[in-house]
């Protein structure tokens, strides 16, 4: 337990490349926990249709005394199955996101913790702000879901730490 918490620990130096090479393989981690939270808004959404498509018919409305043109898109939108493509790409983001883990496990680049760090720092934000502002609206997955990320976070700046270790330690050899 307490090697996982020194591997884990972003400001430990790692001890060698074995150190290295696992603590590397920490976005695989985070991109498997992003990837079953995006799986399950996904399914979230699929249940829930119904509900998404009255409230972008009433963001619609809400619309229609500002700008016609902007209301009958949005209601054409609705028609149109976007609401549904919303859960298709929703789905797809979460399977995109294992494969990528997959593909991190055997090469352990700088590349995918670097773009997934900003992506999901991001992501943290803005699911924060939306705490702070209106936390009345909050559910038990919107706590869940910042514990998560900020665990997320955690483990893509590990892996980001231990893919340039094991980098430097290479070129050192």
């Amino acid at each position: 337990m307490t090697q996982w918490i020194h591997m884990i620990n972003p400001l430990a130096p790692l001890r060698g490349e074995v150190e290295a090479r696992a603590a590397a393989g920490a976005s695989s981690f985070a991109l498997l926990i992003s990837g079953a939270m995006s799986a399950f808004g996904a399914v979230l959404m699929s249940q829930n249709m119904g509900a998404l498509r009255m409230a972008a018919t009433e963001e619609a409305r809400r619309f229609a005394e500002q700008s016609p043109q902007t209301a009958a898109i949005l209601q054409g939108m609705v028609e149109n199955g976007m609401i549904e493509m919303g859960v298709v790409l929703a789905g797809g983001w979460a399977a995109f996101q294992v494969i990528l883990a997959a593909w991190h496990w055997r090469r352990r680049g700088t590349v995918i913790p670097i773009i997934f760090l900003v992506l999901l720092v991001y992501r943290l934000g803005d699911r924060a702000i939306d705490l702070a502002l209106r936390p009345g609206d909050a559910t038990g997955w919107t706590f869940v879901s910042v514990v998560l990320l900020a665990v997320c976070v955690l483990l893509h700046a590990v892996s980001l730490r231990g893919a340039s270790r094991a980098a430097e330690l290479r070129r050192a050899a």
